[in-house]
């Protein structure tokens, strides 16, 4: 049974089930694990199992905190609905504004991660067990120059807005690609622990490369914890689908991550991985990806191969996806706030339309700039972009939600500060220690620098526009944000 939102056009789709799968996807265990694995490299002296642990442990406080706001109030655009209600609309227009443009900036850097973590250690992967050398070129010929790795980044986008434009096709394939990556995730984790025997937990230090590593952990992945959030009124029975959305699917996802990373180093020993990831293997596999590792105890299954390349298919596609569906419903709502023009709050099939094809728009624009002409985005600056424009925001206006509710309070104190060590944490030893550096702040700088800034000054431009277009209409921007919108 659907419910029809008639103020806004949105209809109740996303069951219990999908609210846990929006949010399991959104911090994704494998993706996640992919790339701090890859930089542990550069970090001989950190504990693996304990960064996991703790970057878990950092961001519990940020994880309640969203569980209860967003059973506070359960609307679609979430995160700008909680800061704008409270903060007033500059504020709010800054971090809407800025999350459209991390998220629109993000996405060529999701396809990018989808290309050399999975399409191309999945192509060398099936040509080597299918003795087709073929698909190996084909995979080596990706990234061997900027229009090749363009033309695939712009295929795997088109992909996911096309999903993304009817909210029941969107639905259904979010849906499936979750269970599909589940069993994926569980064949990697069973494959892991066949291998071999290497002791596990070996240097269980608390040291400065531990927690830089788990910093990278939250960048990567428990950061994000925030999906049901952008679908909150669109979602049933509320406060069960929250629970799951937000805290059961929080539990999986570590668990899944901690055996991911204890299978690694059990499987390939902590020194064996670290020197195949710096100076690669025999095998003709990019050794980048943990999907190459995750291959190597089924090199003799060709079947159940292809089944883990095709289940790890859908791990930055379904990132990408809630970034299109986040960034369209934030659009929505920014648009029903008057902040932006009102096609923005035109609902077609379930999805703002409009603000859909402004979203492809611009995330087709920075792919041009980031792929073809190598203005790249760093993953720390892709990482912390959200931390600082997003949870940072979120965690300090929801002090306010704190007098109504002294559970708010601390869980949004807790976020804050927790937030903030991750921030310093990672830009501290990112200078500290030159090689890990250049790994997470690799990119073209000058552009690094720009991407920072672009996304509050879009927000106070569109806020200081918007005013003076509406003032002229008669219409007082503070006074609409008094109220929560309707659902």
């Amino acid at each position: 049974m659907k419910f029809l939102r008639e103020s806004t056009g949105f209809v109740k789709e996303f069951s219990t089930f999908d609210a846990f799968a929006l949010n399991f996807s959104f911090l994704g265990p494998a993706a996640g694990v992919a790339y701090p694995l890859f930089v542990a490299a550069f970090l001989p002296e950190a504990s693996w199992t304990l960064a996991v642990i703790i970057g878990a442990l950092l961001m519990v406080p940020v994880v309640i905190n969203y569980y209860l706001l967003t059973v506070l109030i359960p609307r679609s655009g979430g995160d700008y609905i909680f800061v704008s209600r409270v903060m007033g609309p500059f504020l709010g227009s800054v971090l809407g504004m800025s999350l459209i443009m991390a998220f629109t900036m993000g996405f060529p850097v999701l396809a990018m991660l989808e290309v050399i973590m999975v399409i191309v250690p999945g192509l060398q992967s099936l040509g080597y067990v299918l003795g087709n050398k073929g698909l190996i070129d084909i995979g080596n010929a990706i990234t061997s120059s900027p229009l090749e790795l363009f033309v695939v980044t712009t295929l795997v986008i088109f992909i996911v807005f096309i999903i993304s434009s009817s909210e029941r096709l969107y639905v259904k394939m979010f849906r499936y690609l979750t269970l599909l990556q589940i069993a994926g995730t569980i064949l990697m984790i069973v494959g892991l622990f066949t291998v071999n025997r290497y002791p596990v937990f070996t240097s269980p230090h608390v040291n400065l490369q531990t927690l830089s590593l788990s910093s990278i952990f939250v960048l990567s992945m428990f950061a994000f914890t925030n999906a049901p959030a952008f679908f909150a009124g669109e979602i049933k029975r509320v406060k069960k689908s929250f629970i799951a959305g937000y805290l059961i699917s929080y539990a999986v996802a570590t668990l899944f991550a901690l055996l991911l990373v204890i299978g690694i180093e059990r499987g390939f020993g902590k020194q064996n991985y670290i020197n195949y990831v710096l100076n690669g293997w025999s095998l003709p596999m990019s050794t980048s990806s943990i999907l190459s590792f995750a291959v190597y105890p089924f090199l003799n299954y060709p079947y159940i191969v292809v089944f883990l390349v095709i289940s790890a298919l859908s791990w930055y596609v379904l990132y990408a996806m809630i970034n299109v569906g986040a960034s369209s419903r934030i659009l929505f709502s920014m648009s029903f706030d008057r902040l932006l023009p009102s096609f923005f709050a035109e609902v077609r099939r379930g999805i703002p339309i409009y603000s859909l094809v402004f979203s492809l728009a611009l995330s087709m624009l920075f792919n041009f700039l980031e792929v073809y002409l190598g203005y790249s985005v760093s993953f720390a600056v892709d990482g912390l972009w959200f931390v600082i424009w997003n949870y940072l925001i979120v965690a300090i206006s929801s002090i306010k939600y704190g007098k109504s509710d002294n559970k708010i309070l601390v869980t949004s104190l807790l976020s804050v500060f927790t937030l903030s060590l991750v921030v310093v944490l990672t830009v501290l030893y990112g200078f500290l220690n030159s090689s890990f550096g250049s790994v997470i702040f690799q990119g073209n700088t000058a552009f690094n620098l720009a991407t920072i800034v672009i996304p509050p000054l879009t927000g106070t431009v569109t806020y200081l526009t918007s005013k003076e277009i509406r003032k002229k209409q008669g219409i007082e921007l503070s006074e609409i944000y008094k109220e929560i919108p309707p659902e």
